[in-house]
């Protein structure tokens, strides 16, 4: 049976002592797994994720990524972290325009001081990418700007890929290549996922192990 890579458990977070926006939150994900977590806009998904990746630190319960105790983590332990286990994937992509394809999903690399341009361009290769792998990123279409953050995310071999709305700015067409490349990254190259989005047909349309809906704070997962 699949460990859990991510484990939330009675998770709150308070913003200036005001009402909760996680009011004590329980999941929990497997090794290799597809969540997606769902609910309107404000209702507390990209904070869960932020607090998932360690950019953000919650007021009070436990996050355990890859059996690791985030919350009370020094800043540089949770900065290996991230460099080391997590990928993220955001919804305005956030790529370099004065990169090249290569070099965008080359940089946590670099972070992570290693060098392996042949990872970088099997990786791209796999993903569909390999014949924009010179270009700029204000030369692509939105959708591969989406697909190349994805390779960004993957190439340090992360535990665990958190995507923020990735398909937010994308027609339907394209945000389907994006969900097909994020359970692609779960399929072949062992990551687990974690999207989050405010459009419930997604959940359809991803292969997903669970569904997390976040409503006043609170979190129903269905299994799918």
């Amino acid at each position: 049976m699949p460990r859990d890579v991510v484990e939330v458990r009675n998770l709150v977070k308070r913003f200036d002592g005001r009402e909760a926006v996680l009011d004590g939150v329980d999941l929990a994900v497997a090794e290799h797994g597809f969540a997606v977590i769902y609910g309107k806009s404000g209702c507390g998904k990209t904070t869960l994720l932020n607090i998932l990746g360690g950019l953000d630190r919650p007021t009070s319960g436990d996050v355990l990524l890859d059996g690791e105790q985030l919350v009370g983590a020094s800043e540089d332990h949770l900065a290996r972290i991230r460099i080391h286990k997590v990928g993220f994937v955001f919804q305005d992509y956030n790529l370099l325009d004065d990169l090249t394809v290569q070099e965008n999903v080359a940089l946590p690399l670099t972070f992570a001081r290693k060098q392996d341009s042949g990872k970088v361009v099997g990786l791209l290769k796999s993903l569909g990418l390999d014949k924009i792998q010179r270009a700029y990123p204000n030369t692509i279409s939105g959708g591969e700007a989406q697909r190349v953050a994805v390779a960004r995310a993957l190439i340090n071999d992360p535990k665990v890929i958190l995507a923020d709305e990735p398909t937010g700015n994308l027609d339907t067409e394209n945000a389907q290549r994006v969900i097909e490349t994020l359970d692609l990254a779960r399929r072949e190259f062992g990551a687990t996922v974690i999207l989050a989005t405010h459009d419930p047909h997604l959940v359809r349309r991803a292969t997903t192990t669970e569904a997390v809906h976040l409503e006043n704070g609170k979190a129903t997962v269905d299994f799918m």
